[in-house]
């Protein structure tokens, strides 16, 4: 069983704001595991409110009985007027049932009355609402007494009128105002996937607000928008929520909750504003996750089986520590590469030993941890960097960073043709010498 103790201890106190909605609210067996997940929060004084949203049923009836229709902008459901008493009567359905498991399951709760959420009509989307306003205090109360505190789509207007509210928008905006830690959306999927190469679509482990936004203009080979569908509204919503001060957001699977914030590396997509990225050279108990990211770079390998990352034993590693540098994001590697003098070449380095851990491949983490690199070595007075590899991933990221594909020296040869000697001849014409060079602008 996994040990969660250090991130109860610091998380205990702290606000979390849970989005759930389809599957979650659509199957008891899901909804138990989900609330079984909270209970184990509150248990260790953490702050739980549950914002629960519609099921694919129920919005699919919305459609066809009442017409309803997605918006061609913001992608949310132009809501008509004749539907409000039947989502009304949905939403008081779905409280009662999680308010029944949460009783059956002794997990204290209290469902937050739909007047706490202060709404107006958004222009052109019919009876579907904004929220103007909410009742921090309310929620606060209910939360301060340690219980799970329940909140579903929609509000009231300053009159008095039920308005349809998104859950996902609505989450963003209480989490906003409640000065949350973490806000989680559940999902059937693990976080944002992002196109890969190799495997056709790999998660987004991490990313930060700037990374967020462009990945909204990202286009994939067909010309579609990476970010699309479900995933979009909560993209959107991420963005307001890390804006307005919320520390992180989670876009993680019904059945990962736990696992996705109490533990290293997570298993979802988390976002904050800033990444906590921080890079300096190794120490000696670092050896372990070094040794640890070296063996899984040797799963990337060429057509013909050769690792493009030159294995390393430990001895080796141990004795590279000194020219090691690391990448950690929240203080785990996750990132490596080491400089070695080239022989006879007086002011330059080679670049050896690029590693990005298997998950963060796709957040410009390898850019991140070379530029410091060489800023490093130009800081240290160091003229040149040459760097030689048959990857066409390193080969795209060296020439991001002005690397320049260049023929070699004569004293460069010499470490060419030893480099080339773990490929098969077919392949060593595939090997390509960059050149970084590191002389200040004058």
């Amino acid at each position: 069983m996994m040990v969660y103790s250090q991130y109860y201890a610091e998380f205990k106190g702290k606000t979390f704001v849970i989005q759930a909605e389809s599957e979650a609210v659509e199957n008891a067996t899901t909804t138990r595991a989900i609330l079984r997940g909270i209970d184990d929060l509150l248990r260790h004084g953490i702050r739980v409110l549950l914002v629960f949203g519609k099921g694919t049923p129920f919005e699919a009836e919305l459609r066809t009985e009442y017409g309803a229709r997605a918006h061609p902008e913001t992608n949310r459901l132009v809501i008509p007027e004749t539907a409000l008493s039947r989502i009304r009567e949905e939403r008081a359905r779905i409280a009662g049932t999680i308010e029944e498991i949460c009783r059956a399951g002794e997990i204290p709760c209290c469902v937050i009355p739909e007047s706490a959420i202060r709404v107006e009509r958004r222009i052109g989307h019919g009876s579907t609402g904004v929220t103007t306003g909410l009742d921090v205090p309310a929620i606060r109360q209910v939360l301060e007494q340690r219980q799970l505190a329940i909140i579903g789509f929609g509000g009231e207007d300053d009159c008095g009128r039920f308005l349809h509210v998104p859950s996902v928008p609505l989450a963003a905006d209480l989490a906003v105002a409640l000065n949350a830690q973490k806000l989680l959306f559940l999902a059937q999927s693990d976080g944002i996937s992002v196109p890969h190469a190799k495997d056709g679509a790999r998660r987004l482990s991490f990313a930060d607000l700037e990374e967020l936004l462009c990945l909204l203009q990202r286009q994939g080979h067909g010309g579609e928008f990476v970010v699309s569908g479900p995933v979009l509204p909560k993209v959107h919503a991420s963005i307001g929520a890390v804006g307005g001060g919320v520390s992180q957001v989670h876009l993680v699977s019904y059945s990962r909750l736990l696992d996705e914030i109490l533990t290293r590396t997570g298993v979802g997509t988390m976002i904050e504003r800033r990444q906590s990225h921080h890079v300096d050279y190794a120490r000696a108990e670092d050896l372990d996750e070094i040794q640890r990211l070296h063996v899984e770079s040797q799963r990337y390998r060429s057509p013909h089986g050769t690792p493009y990352v030159k294995p390393l034993e430990r001895a080796e590693l141990n004795r590279l520590l000194p020219q090691t540098l690391l990448l950690r994001h929240r203080g785990i590697v996750i990132g490596k590469l080491h400089t070695t003098p080239l022989p006879g070449e007086d002011g330059t380095l080679q670049i050896g030993g690029v590693v990005i851990a298997e998950n963060h491949q796709d957040s410009q983490q390898g850019q991140l941890l070379l530029a410091e690199a060489l800023s490093r070595l130009r800081g240290q007075g160091c003229s040149r960097a040459v760097a030689i590899t048959a990857s066409q991933r390193a080969q795209r990221l060296f020439g991001r960073l002005g690397g320049i594909a260049t023929s070699a020296t004569v004293c460069e040869s010499a470490f060419l043709r030893k480099a080339a000697q773990r490929y098969v001849p077919e392949e060593r014409d595939q090997l390509q010498l960059f050149e970084f060079l590191l002389d200040s602008p004058r």
